[in-house]
């Protein structure tokens, strides 16, 4: 009885995947298209915000 009830949980996940894949053309494709976050040339941290390395100007306050 759990193994049928197992088997038709992940049959409908299954299925929920892929009416979810029909919703938007590409699927996870999307995510590649992203651009890459930019790195501190002075300390090498990532840097999402695009200005100023946050890191390299605590130091100088």
């Amino acid at each position: 009885m759990i193994i049928k009830i197992a088997t038709f949980f992940l049959i409908g996940m299954a299925v929920l995947a892929m009416f979810g894949r029909l919703r938007w053309p590409g699927g996870a494709r999307r995510r590649r298209d992203l651009p890459k976050p930019t790195t501190c040339a002075r300390c090498g941290q990532i840097n999402l915000t695009g200005g100023r390395c946050p890191t390299c100007d605590e130091g100088r306050g």
